[in-house]
Order: structure tokens, then C-alpha cells, then sequence
């Protein structure tokens, strides 16, 4: 991170592309102002993964799905 930049939360937005409908949102720091130069979606996804190594967001259930 350059001295000149700041940190802003930002939210992300995931979701299963099988059914959209379904998403997970998760707020994570990244710098600011936007800079184009700067991948914003790896950041995102560097906090989720992070996120849930941390235990942030957690499993609530797990269930067979009915065919």
C-alpha cells in the first residue's frame, strides 16, 4: 500500500452461479481511493477465503439435497 492511500470498507457480494438467488456478503478493508490498477474482485476473495480460515463465516448446516 502506497503512504498516499487509505483504507475504506467495502462490501462484496457472493453468490452460486447455479442459482444466483443465493449469496453470501462479507464487508472487508481495501484501499482508497479506487484505484483501476488494483484487483478489488482478488482482494474480496482473499478476504473470504480469510474469512473463513478465521472462522468468520461458519457452516450452519449441512443436508442432503433431495433428487
Amino acid at each position: 500500500m502506497e503512504e498516499d492511500e487509505k483504507l475504506r470498507w467495502f462490501r462484496a457480494t457472493f453468490y452460486d452461479a447455479a442459482t444466483p438467488d443465493r449469496n453470501i456478503v462479507i464487508e472487508f478493508k481495501a484501499p482508497f481511493p479506487v484505484d483501476v490498477k488494483k484487483d478489488y474482485k482478488n482482494i474480496a476473495i482473499k478476504q473470504f477465503i480469510n474469512h473463513l480460515n478465521v472462522g468468520y463465516v461458519k457452516v450452519r448446516d449441512i443436508e442432503p439435497v433431495e433428487v
